[in-house]
């Protein structure tokens, strides 16, 4: 692995993202598990799920299934617990071709503030900046993805930022596609990726960004469906994803995480 990999976070972080693009090398190959730069996911769950996330998380310090049912979660999440690991979950969010009109109508009829700049991250883009908006999205609480996987060189996608006057970001948006061409998931793209810098919320941007996103990979990736994952009582992330057609659905993203990965202590059984 290149000694220039651009890794955000922190150690456990950075060691928790290099065990995943060392375990997506091994996998990559096999369409029952999907990679943008998180974790590597299964995106096929079947009645083995809680044996491959133990085993998931045990290599690379967390599991997670995407398209999990949510009638199913207490079960697996007992399971794992019964492993030692812990366990966390996301509600799986959708949107299709709705999606897109709803982005296009919403570009269409709303301007970015005229302070603003939109850059699209790729292989020329310098570190410093890639290494600035990383910092943005974990002032959010928002997990950044690795640096090649924001240029999109790890897998074909979007990393957006918007730049004020100073050049500085203020917000950033960005989707990938993350499935093997062999699953039947195969046209379906993370989305996600949102964050606002403090002191400019409430105008919107984000959610322009977003929109550029979902249209971005529409007409230049082949994504046909994007998915991205909102805490329960996260209302205001909510809200933004149904604002653009990207509403919830029966399935959960199922997470497992080993403590031993992040420095804390194996859950007793």
């Amino acid at each position: 692995m290149s000694e220039n990999a651009e890794y955000f976070g922190d150690p456990h972080r950075v060691a928790l993202a290099r065990r995943s693009a060392d375990l997506w090398e091994l996998l990559k190959d096999n369409p029952r598990f999907s990679y943008y730069g998180r974790p590597v996911g299964l995106c096929d769950p079947r009645d083995d799920a809680a044996t491959i996330l133990a085993a998931m998380a045990r290599v690379q310090g967390a599991g997670v299934s995407q398209f999990f049912p949510t009638t199913e979660a207490d079960g697996l999440f007992a399971e794992l617990q019964g492993e030692g690991l812990t366990t966390d979950r996301h509600e799986q969010f959708l949107g299709g071709q709705e999606a897109l009109r709803a982005s296009q109508a919403l570009l269409a009829r709303r301007p970015l503030p005229s302070d603003l700049e939109i850059v699209a991250i790729d292989a020329n883009t310098s570190r410093d900046l890639v290494a600035r908006v990383a910092e943005l999205c974990q002032s959010c609480d928002v997990s950044p993805v690795p640096g090649a996987a924001m240029r999109g060189v790890t897998r074909p996608g979007v990393c957006l930022a918007a730049l004020d006057r100073k050049g500085e970001p203020v917000a950033t948006g960005a989707s990938f596609m993350s499935h093997h061409p062999a699953s039947p998931r195969a046209a379906h793209a993370f989305w996600g990726m949102l964050a606002t810098r403090s002191d400019r919320r409430g105008e919107g941007i984000a959610l322009l960004l977003g929109a550029m996103a979902i249209d971005h990979m529409w007409r230049n990736h082949g994504a046909r469906a994007f998915i991205t994952g909102v805490r329960a009582g996260n209302a205001s992330s909510r809200a933004l994803c149904e604002k653009l057609a990207v509403l919830p659905t029966q399935w959960i993203y199922a997470w497992c995480m080993d403590p031993r990965s992040f420095g804390e202590q194996p859950v007793t059984k």
